[in-house]
């Protein structure tokens, strides 16, 4: 009889220490991943300086271009989260006035500090809401075959680190306990960028220079909670 209560009591222990287990590799710890792709669109800005030549009223126009964004996150709260972002956004050159321009775009790599605010999920599969806000910075990348603007031509790759801040919202719908899929948007902003030139031969500047740009993006997003 007491070689059945020890036995039984040797399974119920083994039991519970599976379980308990299985209970701790299947908690949410508060670490997240979430990457994003989708479109963006970058509104005209100034050509503010081009190698000395005269730039008044010039503009730079833009196409439609992508967006994709890598998110490391910490759940602090149910309803407040911190973040750390980077990416790349991207839009080709459309135009720029009086100037032949041929394969020619700017490029961000930001790397943002976000604080996210969100609605804790009460059901599987309801959106919930959230929005948030990053301060940081990024590479703002040119990359032209040649950008020919009065008696000067610019060729080549050049990044500068400029000041950059962002908006977002989105819904997040949970499918498990650990993944998400969530709907965003995105308004991203830098301060002016400029490049120099590979000499200093110009006879009026040695760099050309933007306006700041915001660019509005729309994303889908896969989220996974450790």
């Amino acid at each position: 009889m007491k070689r059945h209560t020890a036995t039984k009591t040797l399974i119920t222990t083994c039991g519970l220490a599976l379980l308990s287990t299985f209970a701790a590799h299947a908690q949410v710890t508060p670490f997240y991943l979430k990457a994003d792709a989708g479109g963006a669109w970058t509104p005209d800005t100034h050509l503010k300086e081009f190698f000395g030549e005269n730039t008044t009223g010039v503009k730079v126009a833009f196409d439609p271009g992508y967006r994709v964004g890598l998110v490391a996150g910490y759940q602090v709260t149910d309803w407040f989260a911190t973040e750390f972002e980077t990416g790349v956004t991207a839009n080709r050159i459309r135009s720029i006035t009086d100037a032949a321009v041929h394969d020619a775009m700017l490029s961000n790599v930001p790397f943002l500090l976000n604080v996210r605010l969100q609605c804790p999920a009460l059901v599987r599969f309801w959106p919930c809401p959230y929005i948030g806000g990053g301060l940081g910075g990024s590479a703002a990348v040119i990359d032209a075959d040649h950008i020919d603007f009065g008696l000067t031509r610019m060729h080549g790759s050049q990044s500068d680190a400029v000041f950059a801040y962002q908006a977002f919202g989105g819904l997040r719908c949970n499918l498990n306990d650990h993944l998400g899929l969530s709907l965003e948007y995105h308004y991203f902003a830098t301060t002016d960028p400029g490049w120099k030139a590979d000499s200093t031969t110009f006879t009026g500047g040695d760099r050309m220079r933007f306006g700041g740009t915001g660019t509005h993006s729309v994303s889908l997003a896969v989220e996974y909670r450790f």
